[in-house]
């Protein structure tokens, strides 16, 4: 079974969804769908990912320069990754992100 990870990004309004799936070597398959033109790259990229690119911030593919491409600093999707793929491997319960919802980012107005 997936693990999907949705983002609302209301500071760019872009939306990304992140599916994780578990292999039977232990690697997870990642799939990012973006209605973002500077996530193409990463999407195309990050196919597939270790137990120590999720555990390990350091040395993570998921936040290789050369992998992330040109995306923004600021850009949710990497996070989505590590949710998604945390979702995947029971790290991260999917019942309390059902109850949640999509993360959303959203203008604090003072």
């Amino acid at each position: 079974m997936s693990s999907t990870i949705d983002v609302n990004m209301s500071i760019c309004d872009k939306k990304v969804s992140v599916t994780a799936t578990m292999k039977e070597d232990g690697t997870l398959d990642i799939d990012i769908q973006s209605d973002c033109d500077s996530i193409k790259h990463y999407a195309e990229t990050l196919r597939n990912i270790t137990m120590d690119d999720i555990t390990n911030f350091e040395t993570s593919r998921i936040n290789k320069e050369d992998v992330r491409g040109n995306m923004s600093m600021i850009c949710m999707a990497p996070i989505a990754v590590y949710q998604a793929a945390w979702m995947e491997c029971g790290m991260m319960s999917k019942r309390i992100y059902s109850k949640c919802g999509p993360i959303t980012i959203t203008d604090r107005k003072e």
